[in-house]
């Protein structure tokens, strides 16, 4: 993380050599779960072994040592390292897909970035912040401002936040070193509690032009980066990509691992039933196996559903097919739609489990808090996701 000048990984590595390795990663993820949680961030070790492994070069070009990779391999990657450590997984995905927004810039930033270190990342917050302090001066920008929930930000070489510039405060981007901010630490949830997604702060921080972006901006870099990376496919997706599935993907993870769990312990598991006399094998029992097949055929339902979608997309990248407004928002329904799939799964799962999941070391009691947290997320919402998708289902077709 600190040795800018280590070689990047093995350029021909596969789909299936980072799958493999995430596999391989995720009984070890498992054991440090429990610290994971308590730590309230992912260790370094965890860090380096995930460098090391490619995944933060799945979706990055070529020419900055990258694997450019899929869509699906992202959600592949990220599926699997959730059934280990949620918080793991999101901190890769954040980290993996936020690597992007690079390629918004031009092509003296993206070497200014990953020219000397392959492996940097962005994390940040892109929600905008209308309250930042920004005062323009010869060759930039002097910024100042807080921003919430910057997950990964623990490891992330640059951090990037929205800031209002210009009489009417039109909302930029600014990519930030990550040494030049102060973090607060007040990341305290009830689940994800892994990911590190502390409070950033900027004071009198000097943003020069070449690291500032309008929006309208990003849109045209992104169409620019296709010329600069030709092979790369994921830069014919619409920008910003709704096709990672990097958030509900940690959710279904967490949720398979919840199932694996109970069906691991079912056969020797009891409850205590004063009323029926006694203890009872909970495998022994027809509730039980009722609530189980709901819970893991939902989990596979919501597994089959971020594949196939995130397949589709990387296929319709490669054959350069543009996205409408019903694809957009049929995407979205759809994080939404296995995110809450995976919670209903995780609770099936917890009530049957009963009390024992109040112990805050249990996998099911962390997988519980990781899927509803992840639930909150805005990205996430149901009810707007719902609203969004009949919209554009029920637009009337353009004439002409």
């Amino acid at each position: 993380m600190d040795d800018q000048n280590r070689q990047p990984p093995t350029r021909n590595r596969t789909a299936e050599d980072v799958v493999r390795d995430a596999e391989d990663f995720v009984p070890v993820l498992r054991a440090l779960a429990v610290r994971t949680d308590e730590e309230r961030r992912i260790s370094d070790d965890i860090y380096r072994r995930m460098e090391d492994s490619g995944f933060f070069h799945i979706l990055k070009p070529k020419k900055y040592g990258g694997l450019e990779l899929t869509e699906e391999v992202h959600a592949r990657v990220t599926m699997t390292l959730a059934q280990g450590c949620a918080s793991t997984a999101w901190v890769f995905s954040i980290l993996d897909a936020d690597n992007s927004l690079f390629l918004c810039y031009p092509e003296e930033v993206q070497d200014e970035v990953w020219g000397t270190d392959s492996y940097a990342t962005l994390a940040g917050y892109t929600g905008f912040n209308p309250r930042a302090k920004v005062e323009g001066v010869d060759g930039g920008y002097r910024v100042s401002g807080s921003w919430a929930f910057c997950s990964g930000s623990d490891f992330s070489t640059w951090l990037v936040f929205v800031i209002p510039i210009g009489e009417r405060g039109e909302p930029h981007v600014i990519i930030v070193p990550n040494a030049l901010a102060t973090t607060v630490d007040d990341w305290f949830p009830t689940g994800m509690r892994g990911t590190g997604s502390r409070t950033k702060v900027l004071e009198d921080v000097f943003v020069p032009k070449r690291h500032v972006l309008s929006f309208p901006a990003l849109q045209e870099g992104w169409v620019a980066s296709r010329e600069l990376h030709p092979t790369f496919d994921m830069l014919h997706t619409t920008f910003p990509s709704y096709g990672k599935f990097e958030f509900a993907g940690v959710a279904v993870g967490a949720a398979i691992a919840a199932v694996d769990h109970f069906a691991e312990h079912a056969a020797s598991s009891t409850r205590v039933a004063h009323a029926l006399g006694g203890d009872y094998r909970l495998a022994d029992q027809d509730y039980a196996a009722s609530e189980f097949a709901q819970a893991s055929g939902d989990v596979l339902m919501a597994r089959c559903l971020v594949e196939r979608q995130s397949r589709d997309i990387a296929e319709r990248t490669r054959q350069r097919v543009p996205s409408s407004e019903l694809d957009l928002a049929t995407w979205n329904r759809n994080y939404s739609l296995v995110t809450r799939t995976a919670v209903g799964a995780v609770n099936r799962i917890a009530a049957l489990i009963g009390a024992k999941t109040g112990n805050p070391a249990h996998p099911v009691s962390r997988a519980k808090r990781d899927v509803e947290m992840l639930a909150h997320h805005v990205t996430l919402n149901w009810r707007q996701a719902s609203v969004q998708y009949l919209a554009a289902a029920t637009k009337p077709a353009a004439e002409g």
